[in-house]
């Protein structure tokens, strides 16, 4: 993974993505600035987020020599191939609150 491409690629999507949530405070009806720009923005920073994780996941699994690429399925049923993600780690890791 060479996290400097990768870094300089999620910098132009930030950037794009600064202009649109900019864009959208900027176009807000007057007296209404949170309320018309909020979830344009949230929408717009959520999908940055989830884009940044896809990325980085994917670059790593690029990474992975081309045998344990065959064996990793996302939606393979645990326990039923090769490769087995490990347990999570850390506070709150196993428990949604």
């Amino acid at each position: 993974m060479d996290r400097n491409v990768l870094k300089a690629q999620m910098q132009e999507r930030f950037e794009a993505t600064w202009e649109e949530a900019c864009k959208a405070v900027e176009t807000a009806p007057d007296g209404q600035w949170i309320a018309g720009s909020e979830w344009q923005v949230q929408e717009a920073f959520q999908k940055l987020m989830a884009d940044c994780y896809r990325e980085i996941v994917q670059s790593r699994i690029d990474a992975l020599p081309s045998e344990k690429q065959a064996a990793f399925s996302p939606s393979r049923k645990p326990g039923t191939g090769a490769a087995r993600q490990g347990r999570a780690s850390g506070p709150r890791a196993d428990h949604r609150g």
